[in-house]
């Protein structure tokens, strides 16, 4: 299986284009696609992005829910309503929409940020800071002798 690891900073133009990192590029097309899906994060704080394959199995999870029901709205308007599926040209690059380069505070650069089976787009001061506060909240769960990736609390 091909991860999402490390973080990169790349340059964005003023029209939103960035390359994507040639490893994270080279793991969408072992997964079979030359496709980037981008959709804010609940926070407003970045862009998640992932393959067609990874949104597939988040809609999969929303068809569990009862289809009249409220819970299932808000999590497809949360998950699909502005969700975007961006070609990688040529040289590598996405073109990411205006909208979504002010949103997410993007000028000059931004960080690509592996997530595993997805990752995320970044400004790089905002990022900067969540790595502080994952971090402070890892040594705080050390301390309280849980373990990372256990789900302890």
């Amino acid at each position: 299986m091909s991860l999402f690891l490390s973080t990169v900073t790349n340059k964005i133009d003023k029209k939103g284009r960035v390359s994507v990192p040639a490893r994270f590029r080279s793991n969408l097309a072992l997964r079979g696609f030359e496709t980037v899906i981008l959709f804010p994060s609940i926070d407003g704080d970045c862009l998640n992005a992932c393959d067609m394959g990874v949104m597939e199995g988040l809609l999969q999870k929303i068809g569990g829910f009862d289809p009249m029901s409220a819970e299932r709205d808000d999590e497809a308007d949360v998950l699909m309503a502005e969700a975007i599926e961006l070609p990688i040209d040529g040289d590598g690059r996405i073109m990411i929409p205006l909208h979504m380069v002010e949103e997410a505070g993007f000028e000059g650069e931004c960080v690509f940020v592996g997530r595993g089976d997805s990752f995320q787009i970044w400004h790089p001061e905002a990022f900067k800071a969540r790595m502080q506060k994952a971090k402070a909240k890892a040594r705080e769960k050390r301390e309280r002798g849980g373990s990372i990736g256990r789900g302890d609390t």
